[in-house]
């Protein structure tokens, strides 16, 4: 099971018909119940080193003299083909040799990159964008700084912030093309756990045989974190070949508890994987608790476009930003506020969504109309050209003593009444008497009455779906 390399997407591949996903692996990301385990295969497209040529490199670099001996036996087994014990023994002695800090500082200046290749920035971008609840890696490079494996991180990751509805301020964050904020564990963030610590960190890192050894073993808290976090979330690993034994060990003591010795009948988990073949798909997903989701690499096995091909999916068809664009395109919408300046979020969310579907018209400028006093918003309504969607302010006294958003509803009913066709209507209001004035707007017709960004864009996505 290899992990995907750096290769883009090609051409032919692009103009594929679009991998097909199993149901319950979307449900359970749509749900807010799925945390992705991120591998080393997944910065291969960074260009970063793996971890032969990592050590290959540290020992390259000599011993600013010291221990020049270690550095000959290192050099000496990895002429070889070592296997991956020889290697955390190699990074143990390097680490010995050098020192803490003149190791981590190389290890952090070799993980380190100016540019990101297009098809690494693709990556992150859509594994940041679908709706995870929150993503661990065992990566120790700055793609995707996180936490370090600790008892706070750990609270974070088992008890759960995010609500069900993918609309979250990171991925709305994302859509607007704003950078996220320096704290990983913020509220309203997808969670990231960098389980083997990051390389500039120390005390957190884990590459060699006896960092290794102490996460394990002097961390009782990190296997029963794992544990529970497989036993109540669905995994989804990307660019993980399984090879780790502590995690197949626990993977494999929870199939056994969950199935009770037969055949499981749901995955539990559910990876990515390169060359794998029907019948151990079938295998893995009867008697292992995991669903795999194949890919062929082309090119030799270089080119693993096939990967990306997987998660463009997996995002065109859970990151709300997306799905909404694609329900905009050649839709009209008219949203009514005196204080248009209210909505700029909204309106921000709404050009975004076009742009991200690839909508040729993605100037909402002529398709967005909006309306600051309520006889501007129904002769809009009333005009020739019909509307999608209304979204309107409630606006306590506004008409005639009565909230504007009351006149609205009641000539919108008048008007289906006399049999001619108008939009929906979604009230978006905050303040007091919430309750009372949801009542009075759903008896009056209205689709839905809603005070806050996350509910409005999930009822607009449901409206005009």
């Amino acid at each position: 099971m290899s992990a995907p390399s750096s290769a883009p997407a090609t051409a032919a591949q692009s103009r594929t018909a679009p991998p097909v996903i199993d149901h319950r692996l979307l449900a359970a990301i749509e749900g807010g119940n799925c945390v992705a385990f991120v591998g080393a295969g997944f910065s291969a497209a960074a260009g970063y080193p793996h971890w032969k040529q990592l050590i290959v490199r540290l020992a390259a670099e000599g011993s600013a003299g010291r221990h020049p001996e270690v550095f000959d036996l290192v050099r000496t087994l990895i002429k070889s083909d070592p296997a991956a014990r020889d290697l955390e023994m190699a990074a143990q002695l390097l680490y010995d040799a050098l020192g803490e800090k003149t190791f981590c500082q190389r290890l952090s200046r070799m993980l380190s990159t100016t540019e990101l290749s297009p098809a690494m920035a693709q990556r992150l971008k859509y594994v940041r964008g679908i709706p995870f609840r929150a993503i661990v890696t065992t990566n120790f490079d700055p793609l995707l700084p996180g936490l370090p494996p600790s008892a706070a991180a750990y609270r974070l990751l088992l008890r759960p912030r995010q609500p069900a509805s993918p609309w979250r301020e990171a991925i709305t964050r994302v859509a607007l093309g704003q950078a996220g904020g320096s704290d990983p564990s913020a509220q309203g963030d997808s969670l990231i756990v960098q389980l083997h610590g990051h390389a500039d960190d120390a005390r957190s890192l884990v590459l060699t045989r006896s960092q290794y050894r102490h996460r394990l073993y002097g961390d009782p808290a990190y296997l029963t974190a794992l544990r529970s976090l497989l036993a109540t979330s669905t995994v989804l690993f990307l660019g993980y070949s399984l090879s780790d034994a502590y995690l197949n060990e626990l993977r494999a003591e929870l199939v056994e508890a969950f199935s009770g010795g037969e055949a499981s009948a749901d995955p539990l988990a559910w990876a990515v994987i390169e060359g794998v073949s029907p019948v151990a798909c079938r295998y893995y997903a009867t008697h292992e608790g995991l669903g795999v989701v194949p890919y062929q690499a082309g090119d030799g096995g270089k080119d693993h476009g096939a990967f990306d091909a997987i998660l463009r999916t997996l995002y065109a068809q859970t990151n709300p930003v997306h799905r909404l664009g694609m329900l905009l395109q050649g839709r009209r919408v008219l949203w009514f506020d005196p204080q248009p300046a209210n909505n700029d979020l909204g309106k921000a969310l709404m050009q975004a969504a076009a742009r991200e579907s690839g909508d040729a018209r993605s100037d909402l400028s002529q398709r967005l109309v909006e309306a600051t006093t309520l006889e501007e918003a129904w002769s809009h309504l009333a005009g020739g050209t019909p509307f999608d969607l209304v979204i309107s302010h409630w606006g306590h006294g506004l008409y005639q003593g009565e909230p504007n958003g009351v006149e609205l509803l009641r000539r919108v009913s008048a008007r289906r009444a006399a049999g001619q066709s108008v939009a929906p209507v979604i009230i978006f209001a905050s303040g007091s008497h919430y309750a009372a004035n949801r009542r009075s707007a759903l008896n009056l017709g209205a689709v839905e009455f809603v005070y806050c960004w996350e509910d409005l864009m999930a009822r607009i996505e449901a409206t005009l779906a």
